[in-house]
C-alpha cells in the first residue's frame, strides 16, 4: 500500500526486501520467498481488487525491466493511472481485514509432506 500511496512503482524484489524489513523475524516464510515466486501472491491481491471493481493495484509490480510489463496489461499506462487516482485510504481497512482472513486460512492448512 505505501508504494500505491505514493503513486509510485516498485521491482518484485523490492517488494519481498520491503516484507523482510516489516517481518524481522527469520522463520517467517517471506524469508525463503523468491522474487519470481511473487506473482501468484499478486494475484491473491487481484481476488480482492477485481470482484470488487477496484484498480489493479498489482501493475504497480514488475520485473527489472519495463514498468509495468507491456504484456499483462492492455494499456499498462491506463491502468496504472486508475491505480493513482483511486482513494485507496477507503478500502485500506477492508483490505487488512481481508488478509488477517488469509493469513488464518494459511496457518489451518495442513502441509502433507
Amino acid at each position: 500500500m505505501d508504494v500505491v500511496r505514493r503513486k509510485g512503482s516498485i521491482t518484485y524484489a523490492d517488494v519481498v526486501l520491503s516484507v523482510r524489513e516489516r517481518c524481522p523475524e527469520p522463520e517467517h516464510p517471506i524469508y525463503r520467498e523468491k522474487p519470481r515466486d511473487l506473482g501468484r501472491r499478486l494475484e491473491t491481491l487481484r481476488f480482492f481488487t477485481a470482484p470488487r471493481g477496484y484498480p489493479d493495484m498489482t501493475c504497480v509490480v514488475f520485473n527489472a525491466g519495463p514498468c509495468p510489463s507491456p504484456d499483462a496489461y492492455e494499456d499498462p499506462g491506463s491502468e496504472a493511472a486508475k491505480v493513482a487516482a483511486f482513494d485507496w485510504s477507503a478500502v485500506e481497512e477492508e483490505l487488512a481485514l481481508q488478509c488477517d482472513d488469509w493469513r488464518r486460512e494459511a496457518m489451518s492448512v495442513v502441509h502433507l509432506r
